[in-house]
C-alpha cells in the first residue's frame, strides 16, 4: 500500500545520479525527518525517521545540480514500504518515496534561482481556428 506524503527534513547524503539501460536519469538520496523538542539545554531532535527517496528524469538531474548533504528539503511524493533481504539473510523493511517534487526548505535557507530559458517558438504553426493558440490583440479572453 502507498500514500502521498510531504516530508520536511535534511539530506543525509549527497544525491547519487545514475542512468537506466534505457538512458533515463534516476537519483537516489536519503532524507531524515525528526521532531524538534525544546529542552532545558535548547532544541533537540527526536523521533528520527530515515527515508530512501528516488526521483526521475529532469527532476533527478536538477536535484544533483542543486542539492547536497545537509540541505534542508521538502519532498512531495508517494511513499511505500519496501521489503528486502540483507547481507546476513534477515528480512528487513525500508521506507521509500518516489518523489514528484523536491526543493530547498526556504524556512531554513535562502537561494538564488537560476531560471531555465526555453525556446518559446512554437514547433508548428498555430491553428487559425484555435482561439487559445495565439494571444488576443486586446489581451481579452476569446469568449
Amino acid at each position: 500500500m502507498s500514500t502521498n506524503v510531504t516530508l520536511t527534513g535534511t539530506l543525509g547524503q549527497d544525491p547519487e545520479l545514475k542512468f537506466t539501460a534505457a538512458g533515463k536519469a534516476v537519483v537516489s538520496l536519503s532524507v531524515v525527518t525528526s521532531k524538534s523538542v525544546k529542552t532545558d539545554s535548547g532544541w533537540e531532535n527526536s523521533e528520527e525517521t530515515w527515508w530512501r527517496v528516488t526521483a526521475w528524469e529532469k527532476l533527478a538531474e536538477n536535484i544533483v545540480e542543486s542539492l547536497k548533504k545537509g540541505d534542508p528539503v521538502i519532498v512531495v511524493g508517494r511513499s511505500f514500504m519496501d521489503s528486502f533481504t540483507d547481507k546476513t539473510g534477515a528480512e528487513r523493511q525500508s521506507l521509500k518515496v518516489n518523489a514528484y517534487n523536491i526543493g530547498l526548505d526556504l524556512k531554513r535557507r535562502s537561494v538564488t534561482v537560476n531560471r531555465i530559458v526555453r525556446d518559446s517558438s512554437p514547433a508548428t504553426a498555430p491553428d487559425a481556428d484555435d482561439p487559445w493558440a495565439t494571444p488576443a490583440q486586446d489581451d481579452a479572453p476569446p469568449f
